[in-house]
C-alpha cells in the first residue's frame, strides 16, 4: 500500500492505495442519478487503489488535425472546439496518477484560481482544480460532473508515491 505525497510540502494527500498494474477501462454511464442522489459518473479506479493514466490529461486543449476525429468523446480528452468544427484534444500532463475522489477526503482544497462549474460538478477543462491541503500547492485535477468519470488526477511532478505507514 501507498500514500500520495505533497512533493512541496510532505503533506498526506491520500488514504492508503493499492497500485493498480495498468488504468482500467473507462466505465459506461447513462447519466441517470445514483442511489445518493448525486448524477457522478462511475470512477475509473475503485476505492483505495490508483493507476498511472499515460495518456495525456485534462488541460491545456489543442484542435486535433481531423476535424471528423472525435476522441471516441473521452471526456478529459477531448471537447468540442468552441471556435471550430471539429474537436479539441487533450495536451494536458501524461503520467498522471489516478485516484476515486473519496480517497483524498479533507486532504484537497478547491483551487481558489479556477472558476469553472458543470451542471452537476467540476468538468476539468480549465486545468488543475484541486490544492493541496497545508501549502496551497496544485497537485491535481478533479473531473466531477456528469459526463466525466469521477475521478482525481495528480500531477506526476507534484506528488510523490511513498509507502503507507
Amino acid at each position: 500500500m501507498n500514500v500520495l505525497l505533497c512533493a512541496a510540502c510532505g503533506h498526506r494527500l491520500t488514504e492508503p492505495l493499492r497500485p493498480l498494474p495498468g488504468l482500467p477501462e473507462r466505465p459506461e454511464y447513462g447519466g441517470l442519478k445514483n442511489p445518493d442522489g448525486s448524477r457522478h459518473a462511475p470512477s475509473t479506479v475503485p476505492r483505495g487503489t490508483y493507476a498511472v493514466d499515460p495518456e495525456p490529461s485534462g488541460a491545456p486543449f489543442v484542435p486535433h488535425p481531423d476535424p471528423e476525429w472525435a476522441g471516441a468523446a473521452i471526456p478529459g480528452v477531448c471537447i468540442s472546439d468552441p471556435d471550430g468544427d471539429g474537436f479539441l484534444m487533450s495536451a494536458g500532463p501524461r503520467d498522471t496518477l489516478v485516484t476515486h475522489p473519496e480517497d483524498t477526503a479533507g486532504r484537497l482544497s478547491h483551487n481558489p484560481e479556477s472558476s469553472e462549474i458543470g451542471c452537476c460538478g467540476a468538468p476539468g477543462q480549465e486545468g488543475p482544480n484541486r490544492v493541496c491541503g497545508c501549502c496551497g500547492g496544485l497537485v491535481a485535477t478533479l473531473f466531477s460532473d456528469c459526463y466525466v468519470p469521477y475521478e482525481i488526477h495528480f500531477l506526476p511532478d507534484a506528488v510523490q508515491v511513498e509507502a503507507a505507514e
